[in-house]
């Protein structure tokens, strides 16, 4: 095995976790219903990096706005 080939390998190995953390946050995600879910699940396994870093971006910042105003309502 080339370090070419271990090279490879790690980045496919990255993708891939980085595709199921994507997908568990989708799942555990109280703001979707289970529709919109399957949805965003699919644009992320169907579109495999550009699908997860959307999907990603939307859930961070849905987390921001959500963290900005519980910490509005605590003030």
């Amino acid at each position: 095995m080339t370090s070419f080939d271990f090279v490879v390998g790690a980045a496919l190995a990255a993708i891939l976790a980085f595709q199921i953390y994507v997908t568990v946050r989708v799942f555990r995600s109280r703001v979707y219903e289970p529709k919109q879910k399957v949805y965003q699940a699919q644009l992320v396994w169907l579109l495999p990096i550009i699908g997860a870093g959307l999907v990603f971006s939307i859930l961070q910042e849905e987390d921001k706005s959500r963290r900005d105003t519980s910490s509005h309502l605590r003030s």
